[in-house]
Order: C-alpha cells, then structure tokens, then sequence
C-alpha cells in the first residue's frame, strides 16, 4: 500500500514501481479516520473548516469527508465542518481550492467563502489531451469497449469534466497530439474568448517540456488573470497514464 505522494511522490517513480509488477494498481480515497485527523488538528487552530474534495462522481472522498464530520459531531460540537463536492479533479480542483484561500485569507466568513466555493464550481472547466486511453481503461474509468471504438486507443481524445456532470467525457477524437493541441486551444477560447481575463492551470503527466511549451502559447494568446503549471499526482497519472497534457481555465466575473 502507497499513500499518493507522500509513499510515492511523484508520476516518474511511480511508473517505474508499475514496471517491476505484472499487476496493475488498484486505488483507494482516504479512509473517513484519515479526514477525522485531520479535522482534529485543524479545530486546534480553527473555529471553521471547509473540505473540498474531488468530484463525488470519480472518488468515495467526498463521502468520507462527510463520514468523518459525522464521527466528530459529539466530539468537536463547535467547530463548523463543511464538505463541498468540487464535481471536478486535478487542476479544476486546484484552482478551485486556491480562489477559496484567497477569500479566506482576506477576512470572509465561512458563509461567503462557500459563495465564492460555489462560483468557481459553476464556471471552472476542464480539457485535456490524453497520449493513451489504455490507463483509463485498466483502471476501470472507462469500459473496454467504449475505449476501444472507432479506434480511438490508437487516437490522441480530448476529454473534459463539466462540473454539471462530474466526471470525465470525451469531446474531440483528434488522430494526432499536435491537432489535438490545436483543437484543445480553439475550444478554451470558444469557452472563455482572448479578452477577458482568464485563469489557466496547464497540467501535465510526465511532460513538463510540452507542458511548459503549452503554457508559453496560452500566455501569447490569452488575457491571463494567472497561469500556473502543474503535474499530476502519481495516483491521477495511474489512471490518465503519461504524456497527458490540459488546461483548466474559468474566466473572472464581473
């Protein structure tokens, strides 16, 4: 048993592990104990807590996250838990998670943190280029036969997760990784225009040459409010598999 980056840190070795063993990795969410730890140190500190875990519909996180905050209930009366179904992953998620420090760390009640939790969800998108549905497959994401029509194990799939569904949906069947790149930029600035000011996390599995190559394209041709760059945990590479490639984006209100 490997505790995603913390056992294994990072996608490279990971893959390497996968090499020495003809079993492929079964994986797990946090146990709702886990999530009760970390509850009860942050109560040390904290009168509010707000959990926001992946989508409800690709992890049991979300429901261990609500297990735990009902297993301290007699234990922690006072301190307000609250769990948000982000209903996205990965990237989303990590720019989801920062807009809510952000308001937190200005001052804002747990009331208008959730607010802003909540506008993030309705707006943030998903999409990216998958080098192989192969991983998606083994995994169990994604059923032998859906992944194997019309021959798209051998295409580069642009997939995506709309917050509305929550799970992961392919969108584009490009035969090559440089047109899906293409397609996969014309569909960001169809969802958010080049003017407004947009907020982009490039994410990638074992690709930070093309990912940083990306990030330089999405800086020329769109109005960045920011640009981070991220690599998948080695748990999300296990199943998306490397070479993955994407851009999680929403675009400020105003």
């Amino acid at each position: 048993t490997y505790k995603d980056r913390i056992d294994v840190k990072t996608p490279d070795e990971l893959f390497q592990l996968m090499k020495k063993s003809s079993k492929f990795p079964a994986t797990s969410a946090p146990p709702p104990g886990e999530y009760a730890e970390v509850y009860r140190q942050l109560s040390r500190k904290v009168d509010s807590i707000l959990a926001v875990t992946i989508s409800s519909e690709l992890s049991a996180s979300f429901k261990s996250a609500i297990q735990a905050r009902e297993m301290l209930k007699s234990e922690l009366p006072d301190i307000n838990i609250q769990v948000f179904d982000s209903r996205t992953s990965v990237g989303a998620l990590g720019l989801m998670v920062l807009a809510v420090a952000r308001a937190a760390a200005s001052g804002q009640d747990m009331e208008a943190v959730v607010d802003v939790t909540e506008d993030i969800r309705s707006k943030v998108d998903m999409l990216c280029v998958f080098d192989t549905l192969s991983y998606l497959v083994r995994s169990g994401r994604l059923s032998k036969a859906k992944g194997l029509a019309g021959s798209m194990l051998s295409m580069k799939p642009i997939s995506g997760i709309s917050t509305s569904l929550g799970r992961l949906t392919v969108v584009a069947r490009p035969r090559t990784k440089k047109k899906a790149l293409q397609v996969l930029l014309e569909m960001v600035k169809q969802r958010v225009g080049t003017t407004s000011p947009v907020h982009i996390m490039v994410e990638h599995t074992c690709a930070p040459g093309e990912a940083e190559g990306l990030k330089e394209i999405v800086l020329d041709q769109f109005n960045c409010a920011e640009v981070l760059l991220c690599e998948y945990s080695p748990l999300s590479s296990l199943i998306v598999g490397p070479g993955l490639l994407g851009l999680d984006f929403y675009k400020d209100s105003f």
